[in-house]
């Protein structure tokens, strides 16, 4: 077994989501599992507060396609949820489509991962970054 920091960050804001630590069975793993675990170890830290959590979630994961058909509307809210606590499997599903949709990328092993299945040797000490990408203004 191995403990792995798992990092997400959003560029050009504040609210990044916590740091949080996912235990791996071997080093050897995929994109799909980072994120499962991740997004899993990342509702289990914040469900204290069931509103933040669900916001500091839809920060980093919500879609740019998501962003785009509200921005048509003349207005970009956080999705509209029922305010209980965020379900996992729920979370996990939506994570992972952002991530094949670009929406954020993923730092492990030395490397960008490239795909949900792209597999990637993870190192105790080397922390894995989820990065959310966002335009600058004027940029």
């Amino acid at each position: 077994m191995v403990d792995i920091e798992v990092r997400a960050r959003v560029t050009g804001r504040s609210g990044d989501l916590p740091a949080v630590l996912v235990r791996l069975e071997q080093e050897r793993t995929t994109a799909r599992e980072l994120i499962r675990r991740a997004v899993e170890e990342q509702i289990r830290l914040l469900d204290a507060d069931a509103a933040h959590c669900r916001q500091m979630l839809d920060q980093h994961y919500l879609s740019d396609a998501d962003i785009r058909e509200q921005a048509a509307t003349g207005t970009v809210r956080w999705p509209a949820r029922s305010a209980g606590a965020p379900d996992p499997e729920i979370e996990v599903t939506r994570a992972q489509r952002a991530f094949e949709r670009g929406t954020f990328a993923i730092f492990a092993g030395g490397r960008q991962l490239s795909g949900l299945d792209a597999e990637v040797t993870v190192r105790l000490g080397e922390p894995v970054v989820f990065l959310r990408l966002v335009a600058l203004v004027g940029g």
